[in-house]
């Protein structure tokens, strides 16, 4: 009944290459998680792909290595050199962050989300390459960017907050967690430098100081905005969606020490219960909708097959028994109506947006599982504002969960603001 959008996982791949049009492994990466969207799906194809983003790197490497002269191959082979293990300590860092994101969340989205940074970590380098080879073939390379001729304290601020994110995720670990963030970071800057450097080369400005202050504070700035992402997912999911740095380092320190959870998985899922939330008919019948006055009671009113007015078929979802939910329509009255003819979508909306589907309505019950795109559910029952509802991918198979109010969308024709 919806119009669907593309999906969230998908467009997170859909940026263009740095040096041009998508490159050929991004549109077979696309294709890869279209046919499987599934959290399993996209995770194999973030391992799969990292592999040849590999191998794309390498041979990158070795045309670039063949079309500069001897000073810029000792500086670029200088500046991969310190990649690797600033590669290798980073993918340590990534584990730390999201095995402990996970232990604590029951959350398999962070599976996925690791395995896709992961991949980022390789691909992001062969695109770096690729511009450069694309430069040197479209003559001789360009700094086009215009920049001040002395920003000292700005790139002072921004190498700064790259230090003190890393001190910050390393904290917020605990453990080893603090020497992974500290190899991170060394490891970062020393290949952070040894680049800056051949840029310089590479664009013509060894002899101009400003440039590789402005290109170092270019890089902690994109550093920096990483860095965030990964201490929002740790603080984020530790504390809920609350504003973390209100809570203060007390609830930081006890929220990083919380242990993984060890509790009941069982699906929670009474007989009966109140709820209140908006949901819309998705009966496929062009007959259609019958609202009865109790369970298997008599019909009172039939709603229209996908009427030109949403209203019509836009329900208010007071409580359900068994198979049967309770409703209030568009114009007051009030009945019941067999489960299966009633959903709603979610709202995965913007790019990377992941729906989780958890045991019990709790933010942080454990997940039943993931789901990446703008999709259509069916209501089965509810507890407030949470819904129980069952999710049935396109290939076949589905579960069952509890969804949280803040990613329910009642409306059959648009999204929800």
């Amino acid at each position: 009944m919806r119009l669907k959008v593309l999906s969230a996982a998908l467009l997170l791949f859909l940026s263009a290459a740095a040096w041009g049009a998508p490159h050929p492994l991004e549109v077979a990466m696309d294709k890869c998680m279209e046919e499987d969207p599934s959290t399993h799906g996209v995770s194999n194809c973030a391992a799969e792909f990292k592999e040849k983003w590999d191998g794309e790197l390498n041979r990158a490497y070795k045309e670039i290595m063949g079309m500069l002269p001897k000073q810029g191959q000792d500086l670029l082979r200088n500046a991969q050199r310190a990649w690797i293990p600033w590669r290798d300590a980073e993918f340590k860092f990534l584990s730390a962050v999201y095995n402990a994101v996970y232990e604590n969340s029951g959350g398999s989205m962070f599976v996925t989300i690791h395995a896709i940074a992961d991949m980022e970590v390789v691909k992001n380098r062969a695109l770096e390459l690729l511009a450069y080879v694309e430069e040197l073939k479209a003559g001789k390379p360009s700094f086009g960017e215009t920049y001040p001729p002395a920003e000292a304290d700005a790139q002072l601020s921004a190498a700064m907050n790259v230090k003190n994110g890393h001190k910050k995720i390393g904290k917020l670990l605990g453990g080893d967690g603090v020497k992974i963030a500290e190899t991170t970071l060394k490891t970062w800057e020393d290949f952070r430098n040894k680049e800056t450097a051949f840029m310089a080369w590479f664009y013509g400005k060894t002899g101009d100081k400003a440039f590789p202050i402005h290109a170092r504070m270019e890089k902690n700035l994109d550093r920096n905005k990483k860095l965030d992402t990964l201490s929002n997912d740790l603080t984020g999911d530790y504390l809920g969606d609350a504003d973390s740095a209100a809570k203060g380092a007390v609830e930081v320190k006890k929220a990083a020490t919380k242990q993984p959870f060890t509790g009941d998985r069982t699906l929670y899922r009474p007989e009966e219960g109140k709820c209140d939330f908006g949901a819309y008919i998705i009966d496929p019948d062009p007959k259609g909708a019958n609202v009865r006055d109790n369970p298997n009671g008599k019909i009172i009113v039939t709603l229209p097959y996908q009427p030109d007015d949403p209203d019509l078929i836009m329900v208010k979802v007071t409580g359900y028994r068994g198979k049967w939910l309770s409703v209030t329509l568009h114009d007051g009255k009030k009945g019941w109506i067999f489960s299966e003819l009633v959903g709603m979508s979610l709202r995965n909306y913007a790019p990377g947006d992941v729906t989780a589907l958890r045991v019990r309505p709790d933010p942080y019950a454990p997940t039943v599982g993931d789901i990446f795109d703008d999709e259509e559910v069916t209501v089965l029952g509810g507890e407030g504002k949470w819904a129980l509802v069952r999710y049935k991918h396109p290939k076949g198979h589905e579960f069952v969960g509890w969804l949280n109010p803040e990613k329910q969308c009642g409306h059959p024709y648009t999204t929800c603001p």
